[in-house]
């Protein structure tokens, strides 16, 4: 224990002596920074990223809360705009992929009042998330139809401000609500 103690503090102390050597060469006024000063400026500094690059790996390994708390799954036959889900959902699907058996999963989302009610259409083997809005009967209409390859970024700091994009971690937990209580809609040839 004693021996392993010594050779921290060796290297500490060799690590100071290079410090001190790299701040007399390095300066900010032109002239040489020697002595306590230096030695302050080095912690500082060194404080400084080590705090930056902790939050910043604290920030990354949280795993961040559901994107869907605040929503309830309801069921679409119990609302007018929706409840023909299977005809305007499968009349995509068929235009779409003429001739190929494919499905599609749509769910419905509220948060309350009607008005903040989401369904969204999800189509993985068509490379489309959209989202269907009330009174829409033409999906390709959708202001939200979104690419799973191209409008879906890694995480939520690459979404950013914007408004279009989404991220992985978005897409993965609405498919899971999706498999747990949305509604399957097939389209065969």
């Amino acid at each position: 224990m004693q021996l392993a103690w010594a050779a921290s503090r060796a290297n500490h102390k060799s690590w100071t002596k290079w410090l001190t050597w790299l701040l007399s060469i390095i300066t900010l006024d032109g002239t040489a920074m020697r002595g306590k000063r230096s030695m302050r400026y080095v912690w500082l500094c060194i404080a400084a990223a080590t705090m930056t690059s902790a939050a910043a790996c604290v920030q990354d390994s949280q795993p961040s809360a559901s994107y869907f708390a605040d929503y309830e799954p309801f069921d679409l036959e119990t609302r007018a705009d929706f409840s023909r889900y299977e005809e305007v959902v499968g009349s995509y699907l068929r235009q779409k992929a003429a001739g190929v058996n494919t499905q599609a999963c749509v769910i419905g989302l509220t948060r309350g009042p009607r008005e903040s009610e989401a369904v969204w259409v999800i189509w993985r083997r068509g490379d489309r998330l959209i989202r269907w809005f009330s009174g829409e009967n033409n999906l390709d209409l959708s202001s939200r139809n979104l690419s799973l390859t191209k409008d879906v970024v890694p995480t939520d700091s690459e979404v950013g401000s914007s408004t279009y994009l989404v991220s992985r971690a978005w897409v993965d937990e609405l498919e899971r609500l999706c498999e747990d209580h949305g509604h399957r809609v097939k389209a065969a040839r």
